[in-house]
């Protein structure tokens, strides 16, 4: 067994995101790990100044996360590690700080696109402060490395041990159950992806932020939304309590898989995403997972495995059994982490 590590742990950990997970993966794995909560700084207070920072980086919840650290860090002792988890709005100086009070290794981890999106002056100043940065976006690897990254380490967005084997046991004893569902944030992209899905008949379900307000001014999707989340333990329940999961893609970004991709199949949902070569090399088409690329293929697929139970059945058991083998798990992703330091 490897040496258990001391780590400061920065970021948002509210029940049911995967940052939250990715701590408790760390804990599992006997590394001693000191949280520090930002949620408290990015969501909460007044909307007025929580809107300009998340537009500009700048203003009260900005402010309060460095002096709230920077009091932290009087208290902490000598340390193996400082991870942050998508720290937008951390100073250098309060880097700086961390480094020197603690003596650690610093690494950043983000499964966002924080170079295309979520934008940072702030970020992108302090990028070679870090002895790694991680990400999940292939095309985000080279961008960092010219952004002055000392290291940078790629890994797959993995999934959380709430998805899997309990996920589909409890999927039957819930209100949850669905043809089609889709757990995102409102998209142009998504919605009209949706409307295609919505067409064939198929009993569909849509959760994610966003949503609930589309459906005052587009009324296909109001018998459709379900809500604008659904969060903790429920979330893979209604990824395992649907037929078919759908994987759609960001094309704000050059996105070519998500969360999702791993988190769907992972409780032993069907998986039908939109086809790209990263798709493609995770699982095999037709025998771990559906890819499609256009609306007709969409409906297609929706209609065939709706009618076909056994066939789909059967290619959901072996997306769950390729997420194993293959270990697709947020443990391996860290341990990656770990051993690359």
């Amino acid at each position: 067994m490897k040496k258990a590590q001391s780590i400061f742990y920065i970021g948002e950990l509210w029940d049911g995101g995967t940052c939250l997970d990715r701590m408790k993966t760390l804990q599992r794995m006997g590394h001693e790990v000191i949280p520090f909560d930002t949620t408290p700084f990015v969501a909460d207070g007044l909307r007025i100044f929580r809107s300009l920072a998340h537009r500009t980086n700048f203003g009260p919840p900005v402010w309060g996360l460095n002096e709230a650290l920077l009091s932290r860090v009087k208290q902490l002792k000598r340390l193996t590690l400082v991870w942050v988890d998508k720290g937008r709005w951390i100073y250098p100086e309060t880097l700086d700080k961390l480094r020197a009070q603690t003596g650690a290794s610093l690494v950043h981890y983000t499964p966002d696109a924080q170079l295309w999106d979520n934008k940072s002056r702030y970020f992108n100043a302090y990028i070679p402060l870090y002895d790694l940065v991680v990400t999940t976006k292939p095309f985000e690897a080279k961008l960092y490395k010219a952004a002055g990254a000392r290291e940078v380490l790629l890994v797959l967005q993995g999934y959380g041990s709430r998805f899997g084997p309990l996920a589909r046991a409890a999927s039957e004893k819930v209100m949850l159950q669905s043809d089609v569902c889709f757990i995102g944030h409102c998209q142009r992209h998504y919605a009209a992806r949706l409307q295609v899905a919505a067409h064939t008949g198929a009993r569909l379900r849509i959760w994610g932020r966003g949503w609930c307000r589309y459906t005052r001014f587009h009324s296909w999707a109001r018998e459709h939304v379900a809500g604008d989340g659904i969060w903790g333990e429920q979330y893979p329940i209604a990824l395992a309590s649907s037929k078919i999961a759908l994987g759609l893609l960001s094309k704000r970004i050059p996105e070519t898989t998500t969360t999702r991709t791993f988190e769907i199949p992972a409780t032993g949902a069907f998986l039908l995403a939109e086809r790209t070569d990263d798709h493609l090399a995770l699982f095999r088409e037709g025998i771990e997972a559906e890819f499609f690329e256009s609306d007709e293929e969409l409906q297609e697929k929706i209609h065939f495995y709706l009618k076909n139970d056994n066939t789909r059945r059967k290619i959901a058991a072996a997306g769950r059994e390729r997420c194993v083998s293959s270990r697709y798990d947020a443990k391996c992703q860290i341990e990656k982490v770990l051993t690359h330091l």
